[in-house]
Formats: C-alpha cells, sequence, structure tokens
C-alpha cells in the first residue's frame, strides 16, 4: 500500500526537523495576502538602493485667521447692449469671445434714413437762423433782429408825430379829426412793434425747436453705429446682417473681465470679522498650480434669515483673462484677530495626490511619507495642515522617486 505523502515525509525527516517544517508551513499559509505584499514591498524597498535627497526643516509663522470659502466669479460689469434706433443690420464687427475697447463698433446699421432727417432738420434751423440774422453763437437779442429794427422805428416816429399833433391841439392849431389821426397812427406802430417782436421771440423758439431736432437726429445717426460701452469681450452675439433691429431689442452682450467680483457668503459667526480691504487668494479649478489675490471691496446689509450667512463681494484682477466669468472658486479670507501659528514648507516638498499632497520626514536612514491638505502660498513655501511638526525634515530633491520607508543615502 502506498503511504500518503505526509507519512513519506514524516519517515524521510527526523522528528525534530518534520516539526519545524510543520510550523513553517502553517504559519505561511495564515498570512493574509495583503500583509504578504506588505512585507514584500517593504522587503524589495529595503533592498533598494538608497537615494540620494536633501532636506528642509517645518517652520512655523504666526498668521492673521483666516476662513475658507467657495463662490463664483461673476464680471465687474455685465451688459445686454440694445439697439436705440431702427434699422437694418448692415454689419456685425465682433463675435463670441471678441475683445473690444470702449467705444469700438460692434454693429453698423443702416444711416441714411437718419441722415436724411438730419440733413432736413439742419436746413430747417440754417433758414430760421438766417431769418433771425444770426450770423454766429451769439446770445440772441431780439431788437437786433431786422424786421423789429424798423418796427420800433416806426413806432418812434409815430409817436413824436403824436406829442407835436398833441401840443398843436391843445393850442388849438389843428383840428380834432388830425389828433385823432395822429393817435391812431402811433397806436398801430405801437402794435406793428409788439408784433414784429413777438415774431422774432417765436422765430428764436423754432429755432430752439429745430435744432432739438437736428440734435436728435445726429443722435439716431450716431446709433447706427452701436459701440462698446466699456472695455471686455463678447459673450454673445444676438443679431445677423439683414436682420431688422427696433429700438431696445439686444444686439450684444458684453462684460467686463479684466476685474472679476468673487462673490461667497460667510456664516454669521464669522461676519464680524471681515473688513473692507482684507486680502483674499483665489484659486479654480483651471488653474490649480495658480493663486489670484485680491482684496474684499462689499459686505452685505443683512444676514439672510434662511442660511444665516451674509454676502460678501471680493474684486479680483485679471488682466491676464485666465480667470473666466461663471468659475467655482475656493477662497481664503483674512479676518481681523490674533494672529495664529501655521506650518511652512517648502513647495519643491510636495507631491500631488488626489485630494491633497503628500511630503516625506526624515526616520532614521529612511523617509515616512505623511498626507497633508495645502493652504495659502508664501513665496516659495506652503502652508499645510496635516501630522507634521516645527522642525521634522522633509525631502526637498529627487521627491518623485521617494516612497514610504525608502532608504536615503547618508
Amino acid at each position: 500500500m502506498k503511504r500518503s505523502f505526509h507519512a513519506q515525509l514524516r519517515a524521510a525527516c527526523p522528528r525534530g526537523a518534520w516539526l519545524a517544517l510543520a510550523l513553517s508551513i502553517a504559519a505561511s499559509s495564515c498570512k493574509k495576502p495583503d500583509e504578504t505584499k506588505k512585507d514584500a514591498v517593504a522587503e524589495d524597498r529595503a533592498g533598494a538602493t538608497p537615494v540620494e535627497t536633501k532636506f528642509a526643516k517645518v517652520t512655523e509663522q504666526k498668521v492673521p485667521p483666516r476662513l475658507e470659502v467657495t463662490g463664483t466669479l461673476d464680471p465687474d460689469e455685465r451688459s445686454e447692449i440694445a439697439s436705440q434706433t431702427a434699422g437694418t443690420v448692415l454689419a456685425v464687427n465682433v463675435d463670441m469671445g471678441s475683445i473690444v475697447k470702449k467705444g469700438d463698433v460692434l454693429v453698423d446699421l443702416d444711416s441714411r434714413e437718419a441722415a436724411m432727417r438730419l440733413d432736413v432738420a439742419n436746413a430747417t434751423a440754417a433758414s430760421q437762423r438766417a431769418r433771425l440774422g444770426l450770423k454766429g453763437p451769439g446770445k440772441f437779442d431780439a431788437e437786433a433782429v431786422a424786421d423789429v429794427k424798423m418796427a420800433k422805428e416806426g413806432a418812434d416816429l409815430a409817436k413824436m408825430d403824436f406829442e407835436r399833433t398833441k401840443q398843436l391841439y391843445e393850442q388849438g392849431a389843428v383840428s380834432k379829426a388830425q389828433f385823432d389821426a395822429a393817435k391812431s397812427a402811433k397806436e398801430r406802430a405801437d402794435a406793428g412793434y409788439d408784433a414784429a417782436r413777438n415774431g422774432a421771440e417765436q422765430a428764436w423758439v423754432a429755432l430752439i425747436a429745430s435744432q432739438s431736432q437736428a440734435g436728435l437726429s445726429s443722435k439716431s445717426l450716431d446709433d447706427t453705429k452701436v459701440r462698446a460701452p466699456f472695455d471686455g469681450v463678447v459673450e454673445a452675439k444676438r443679431v445677423a446682417p439683414g436682420e431688422y433691429a427696433s429700438p431696445g431689442r439686444v444686439l450684444v452682450v458684453l462684460t467686463s473681465d479684466t476685474t472679476l467680483r468673487f462673490k461667497f457668503e460667510v456664516p454669521e459667526a464669522q461676519s464680524g470679522l471681515l473688513v473692507v480691504g482684507g486680502a483674499i487668494e483665489v484659486r479654480v479649478a483651471a488653474h490649480p498650480d495658480k493663486i489670484f489675490s485680491g482684496q474684499v471691496k462689499r459686505l452685505g446689509a443683512s444676514i439672510k434669515a434662511a442660511t444665516r450667512t451674509m454676502p460678501v463681494e471680493a474684486e479680483i484682477p485679471n488682466t491676464d483673462r485666465l480667470l473666466k466669468p461663471g468659475f467655482f472658486a475656493r477662497g481664503t479670507v483674512q479676518l481681523a484677530g490674533e494672529l495664529q501659528p501655521v506650518l511652512l514648507v517648502p513647495k519643491a516638498a510636495l507631491v500631488a495626490t488626489t485630494g491633497g499632497s503628500r511630503v516625506f520626514v526624515r526616520s532614521g536612514d529612511k523617509v515616512e511619507e505623511r498626507l497633508l491638505a495645502t493652504g495659502a502660498t508664501r513665496g516659495d513655501l506652503v502652508e499645510v495642515t496635516g501630522r507634521l511638526s516645527p522642525g521634522d525634515e522633509i525631502a526637498i530633491e529627487n521627491v518623485s522617486a521617494l516612497a514610504d520607508g525608502v532608504a536615503i543615502a547618508k
């Protein structure tokens, strides 16, 4: 009869050797797969060539208290530019994303009708000025109008004739009929003078109306060129050549993006620690390695009852236009209050990970991995929170070659 494998092995081995071998096999079979893998990785790292690196110490500084906030970036100005006059669209000079300066022509409307109305108004005004004898921008004087001058001279002569006739009548030298005729002539001359003066006044008012109409026509002509009211970027165009633009129709949407408003809310408890002019640093997902600095500019007038928060606005310079209106942003806003300690590490020590960063701390002749959360940047240093202490030595060279438990070259 054949013996089992264990019986054969027991017969071939001395009693003590057999017991040791059995214990070894049992211990090996009881280990979990993860522990076996970790042991293998540790053995590999222990046997790997030590990595050369340099170390820097973790430092501590005291800074003003700050609050982490989230919010949205909005344009400083946003305008839906509408047509001020009616006309057919001849040309649209911009498209979505076009960068424009204040005064640039965005849309051209047909200007022929407006130009003709202006010509008519100018001609009417010129005719009335000629009637009044106005040659320059001098002040209007009704007495200087030719018709008024003639009427006044006639009135003066009639008055003088009436005075002489009256004296002669009182002396009995002329008849009552001659006196009455002189009196009637004087009254007619006075009425003619008043009529001439009133006519000149009416002509002056008509001239003012014509000049105003000319001004309106000039504005209508100018409005056929739709211009940018400020520097900005075109968010959308809503018209095309050949369409009819009625007054009030939105043609172009323009936003001012060289400065953006970061709108966020702070809890009621911290609202009293915010100050206008306080510093704020903003980060966006589109540029994760860049920090955008700004200032708090406006504080809400009241607390929202539903959320117990106060709305706040900060202004973020955006001259390079890396930020876009509508970006979701995370900010760190400076608060009033006593200074608080923070830990600082060199940028070179940080290795980005999902949701944070890691550093490698010297631990004897090896390095130990520590996971951290990063904060504000101060030159070449970054604020961090995590399992670190001031004075800890962290690797700043060849960090990509390091891993937890890797030996370092002496």
